[in-house]
C-alpha cells in the first residue's frame, strides 16, 4: 500500500516548468504560445479519472497565475500549445512577456537546433 502511494505521489507531485515562446500573436481571437518537444505525462490508469486535464498544469504570465477559463491547451504533434483568449484579457500579450507552464509535462524530444529551456 505505501509503495503504491509513493508511486502515485511521484506521478502527481513531480512538476516540471517550461518557458513558452510565441507561436502566433496575430490570430484574431487568440494569442498562441507553445513549448516544443513536450507532452502531458502518462498517468497510471487508476489516476486518470481522478485528475482532470486542467488540474495537471498551471500557466503564469509574468508571474501571475492564469485561470483555466482564459486559455485553451492542446497537444499539436510534439508541441504543447496554449491559446490565450484575447477577449478575456485587459492587456495585450507580446513577445516580451514571460509565460511559463508548470505541471505534469514530460520532455519527448529536442531538435539539435532548438533550445528547450528547463527552469529547474
Amino acid at each position: 500500500m505505501i509503495h503504491e502511494l509513493n508511486k502515485i505521489l511521484k506521478q502527481v507531485h513531480e512538476p516540471d516548468e517550461y518557458r513558452l515562446v510565441p507561436h502566433n500573436l496575430t490570430h484574431p481571437i487568440y494569442w498562441i504560445w507553445k513549448v516544443s518537444g513536450v507532452k502531458m505525462k502518462d498517468l497510471n490508469l487508476n489516476l486518470r479519472p481522478l485528475r482532470k486535464e486542467h488540474a495537471r498544469f498551471d500557466i503564469f504570465i509574468n508571474g501571475q497565475y492564469i485561470l483555466e477559463k482564459d486559455y485553451i491547451a492542446e497537444q499539436v504533434d510534439n508541441e504543447f500549445h496554449i491559446r490565450f483568449i484575447k477577449s478575456n484579457f485587459a492587456y495585450n500579450l507580446n513577445s516580451n512577456d514571460d509565460i511559463k507552464l508548470e505541471g505534469d509535462i514530460d520532455t519527448i524530444w529536442v531538435k539539435q537546433n532548438q533550445i528547450l529551456l528547463f527552469l529547474y
